[in-house]
């Protein structure tokens, strides 16, 4: 805020402490405060801190004062003018008289009253110079709220820069993770048809050439179960890339098989709790299925647990999934990266946050020495919609 006029600093300069005393005295009865320069070096002394307007009689000053005066002047910021006004001696010009009007310039704010001068006079020209030094207070606040703006802008853009720098990180660590993923899930996928339907198929072909070489029909009966294994294999191979269940039956069916197959192939016991959930639009389902099989397949590859709940609530207003592990947890590192940048070394943990944020739901990760939660939470309207 500018300063107030009780608190202005309007010093009086004067040869004699008498005359300054009688100014000051003159003010006082229009309610202007002022107070007694005790010299040119202390009047100079205060201008940079302290020191708003300064009443000057022209006795009191000469070249050599004018020079201190002008240096601490100098010294102001730029929104700092303080007026000087200085009472000259009046009649002809003088030597001196022409010397002050010459020093104007290195005073800067600076207005000459001649003598004799009455009281009203000077308490005029002193309200204007006290409406001059506020403006002036009011250009300095001014000033410092905009060099504040300026300064949070800049500070928000700083931060905004490198909130873009690790998020573009982040993506690109995701996108090598998830292209060393789809190579990697492509590889499996090869070598499950390789050693497995691959084999059968081969197997198929050689019972069959038998069949058509010698017509005996106990080929004819392994090449049927070897066919009936293909199509289980293809079955299998198929629902794991993804399962019918879901599309057919919904969310909670699905669930109920994937857990279900999870527990013999991987060996790890897992509780569930699952509700009956009505039909929820495609892309929610899905997402949350495939959040599933992610977080269950760290806890298989990463979290060396046997034991595991798999939770899945429903209300109107939002459906939730909790995977819980008793494992060895999350390594402190991997954690902490995980929680400022959204990676964690690999593409698991990210890829749910990246599906979640897709749908506008939230992903809450906790980890510790005692295993490691994952709590997913998609927002419904009351009919069950997004």
């Amino acid at each position: 805020m500018a300063a107030s006029t009780e608190f202005l600093d309007i010093q009086v300069l004067a040869s004699l402490a008498r005359d300054a005393e009688l100014i000051c005295h003159s003010l006082a009865t229009a309610g202007i405060a002022c107070r007694v320069g005790a010299s040119v070096g202390s009047v100079a002394a205060d201008i940079p801190e302290r020191a708003d307007i300064l009443i000057v009689l022209e006795e009191a000053i000469d070249e050599t004062a004018i020079g201190h005066l002008a240096e601490a002047l100098r010294g102001l910021p730029p929104w700092s003018d303080p007026p000087v006004i200085v009472l000259t001696g009046g009649g002809a010009a003088s030597g001196r008289s022409e010397r002050l009007a010459q020093m104007r310039e290195p005073l800067g704010n600076v207005t000459l009253i001649e003598r004799p001068v009455r009281p009203i006079t000077v308490i005029s020209s002193v309200r204007a110079a006290i409406r001059a030094r506020q403006k002036q207070y009011e250009v300095r606040d001014h000033l410092k709220n905009l060099k504040q703006a300026e300064d949070a802008l800049r500070r928000s853009h700083e931060k905004l820069e490198r909130q873009v720098a690790e998020r573009t990180a982040a993506l690109r660590q995701l996108s090598s993770s998830l292209m060393r993923s789809q190579d990697e899930e492509r590889r499996r996928i090869a070598r499950e048809l390789h050693d497995s339907l691959g084999q059968y198929l081969a197997g198929l072909s050689m019972e069959l050439y038998q069949l058509a070489e010698t017509g005996d029909r106990q080929f004819l009966s392994d090449a049927r179960k070897t066919l009936d294994t293909c199509i289980s294999e293809t079955r299998t191979l198929s629902h794991l890339l993804h399962p019918p269940l879901l599309d057919e039956v919904g969310l909670t069916s699905a669930v109920q098989w994937y857990v279900e197959g999870f527990v013999v192939r991987s060996g790890i016991e897992v509780e569930l709790e699952v509700i009956k959930i009505p039909r929820l639009p495609r892309h929610i389902e899905t997402t949350i299925f495939r959040v599933l099989q992610e977080a269950l397949t760290n806890i298989h590859r990463h979290s060396g647990a046997k034991k595991a709940k798999v939770s899945l609530s429903y209300c109107p207003s939002k459906i939730m999934l909790d995977v819980i592990d008793h494992g060895k947890g999350m390594p402190q590192a991997h954690f902490d990266r995980f929680q400022s940048s959204g990676t964690a070394g690999g593409v698991g943990l990210a890829g749910i946050r990246e599906r979640i944020s897709e749908i506008s739901g939230e992903l809450q990760v906790t980890s510790s020495s005692q295993g490691t939660q994952v709590r997913v939470a998609v927002p419904l309207n009351p009919n069950g919609r997004r």
